[in-house]
Order: structure tokens, then C-alpha cells, then sequence
């Protein structure tokens, strides 16, 4: 049978349309799978966005996510609450007053209200919808890890959006209680869990009763101590450089100030100013 030419070419492009995609998405699981090892399996020092890079974007805004994967960011935090309707966004705060152009308790509000309302950015109007937990993790799959603030009980809704986009190994489950992390691992045995601790002791108790990956610290417990206790149970450490750290760097960018977090071996910072920190340690990793 004779094959047109024309037929031919459509069948060639084809063919390289679907190759082109093929290694794109490759590429971009390869991205998140580099993460993901150095997170298990290294001392690597990992940097985290929080509220994603939100320098020039809304804070929890997909383009503050993209704007993170641009930088080269290993991790974002996102805060995630849910509306009346059942609804996962991404929202810090409990009302939507200070981030939106609307008021109100997101939890008293639907979705349908949500989507009449835009992100603020230093005050003014984005023209930025606010995003779901769906879009979010939609944007991230294969290309970041992610850290999900968990501000509701109601874990159920959060965790179906992760089965159902297949992410159980991209993303971190945050929370200070303890008992909501344990149902987390109820329901997804492999679950990355982040508790927060408050003490040295915390660090053991932690690993006892969640075997978590990586545990939050403190500054007030941020020593060689702290460290050497979860480096023996596996256990990473993720400290907070944002709030007076973050200004007094934005201001002072003086790396000998950002060391100074890091001395004792907490190999997971948290900042506001992700591109500082991606500098600190390409310098630090180049040394």
C-alpha cells in the first residue's frame, strides 16, 4: 500500500512531538528525583521557599511557586485550609482579609465565594486567583518537593488530592500536633512526616512515635547536641532562617551570618529570601 507523503509527515511529527514529551517529562522527574535522594539520603544542605518565592509574586501564589522552581529552590512550603464546601486552597491565615481582596474565615466561605475574590501583593490587587491544593501540586509534580503546612484537621480532602496526583513522594506532611500526623501515616504508610519539636528530648520521642524524616527545630535548640541526636535516628533537621534572620540578612547579606545557622548541621533552611540562600550554599558546596 502506497503511504501519501503528506500522511507520512503527520505520522514523523507525531513521532517527535510525543518523543519531545516523552524526554521532557523524563527531565522534569528527574528534577524532583535528584531532590528526593539528596533529602533522603545526604546531609545536603536544602533550601526552602516559604509561602514559595513570594519576593515578586503573591505569597502561596502558583507564579510564586513557578518563580521557585526557576530558582533551583529543593523544597516550598505552602499553607493549605479548607472551605465549607470541602475545598483545599492554599491560604496561611485563617480569614482571607490580609492576602485577598475579600474577608472573611475561609472555612465559613465556599469556593464559589473564593473565586470572586484575587491575591494582594504588597497591598494591592494581583489580579491572581487564589489557588487550589490541585493546581498547586499539579504545577510542582516532578519538578520540586514540597512541604505542606497542614492549618486543618480535616486531612482527608488534602491527603485524596496527593493519591490522586500520585505525589506521595514529593511532599512533606507539617504539623505541631502529633496525633495528625499520626492519621497521615494511618492512611499513607510512606508519608514524610515533619513534627515540630520544641526540645533535644523531642528529637527521640519524635522518631518513637512517627518515624519522621525530618524533624523542625528551633533556634533555642539548634546545637551539636540536637543535631548529632538526629543524625543518629536518620532524622533531618529543618531550621527557620526567616523573621529576624531574614531581615537583618536582607539588609546584611553577609554569608558569615547565615553560617552561623548552620554550624551545629541543620541541613534544611526555611527563608523568605530563597535566592540567598541557593547562593549560600552553591558558595558553601564550591568551598
Amino acid at each position: 500500500m502506497k503511504i501519501q507523503h503528506h500522511s507520512l509527515t503527520s505520522i514523523l511529527r507525531y513521532l517527535l512531538g510525543f518523543t519531545l514529551l516523552f524526554f521532557l517529562n523524563f527531565s522534569s522527574f528527574a528534577q524532583v528525583e535528584k531532590i528526593r535522594v539528596k533529602f533522603l539520603n545526604s546531609d545536603e544542605l536544602l533550601v526552602v521557599a516559604h509561602r514559595a518565592a513570594h519576593q515578586k509574586h503573591p505569597e502561596n501564589s502558583l507564579e510564586a511557586i513557578q518563580e521557585a522552581i526557576d530558582l533551583g529552590v529543593d523544597i516550598i512550603e505552602i499553607d493549605v485550609r479548607i472551605t465549607k464546601d470541602g475545598k483545599v486552597y492554599l491560604m496561611h491565615d485563617q480569614t482571607i482579609d490580609r492576602t485577598t481582596t475579600g474577608i472573611g474565615d475561609i472555612e465559613t466561605l465556599s469556593s464559589a465565594d473564593l473565586s470572586k475574590y484575587k491575591l494582594l501583593f504588597e497591598g494591592e490587587n494581583s489580579g491572581i486567583a487564589i489557588p487550589t491544593l490541585q493546581e498547586a501540586l499539579a504545577l510542582t509534580k516532578g519538578k520540586i518537593m514540597v512541604d505542606l503546612d497542614l492549618k486543618t484537621d480535616k486531612i482527608e480532602k488534602i491527603i485524596a488530592i496527593v493519591q490522586e496526583l500520585e505525589v506521595q513522594d514529593e511532599v512533606i506532611f507539617f504539623d505541631s500536633d502529633w496525633e495528625i500526623l499520626k492519621e497521615v501515616r494511618s492512611k499513607i504508610p510512606n508519608a514524610y512526616l515533619m513534627p515540630r519539636t520544641y526540645n533535644v528530648k523531642q528529637i527521640k520521642k519524635a522518631y518513637k512515635k512517627l518515624d519522621p524524616v525530618i524533624v523542625h527545630i528551633d533556634p533555642s535548640f539548634n546545637t551539636k547536641k540536637s543535631i548529632s541526636i538526629a543524625k543518629k535516628y536518620g532524622i533531618r533537621t529543618w531550621i527557620n532562617s526567616l523573621g529576624n534572620l531574614d531581615q537583618i540578612l536582607k539588609s546584611n547579606p553577609n554569608p558569615e551570618l547565615a553560617f552561623e545557622l548552620v554550624q551545629h548541621g541543620a541541613n534544611t533552611v526555611q527563608t523568605d529570601l530563597p535566592k540567598f540562600w541557593i547562593n549560600f550554599k552553591s558558595e558553601s558546596t564550591d568551598n
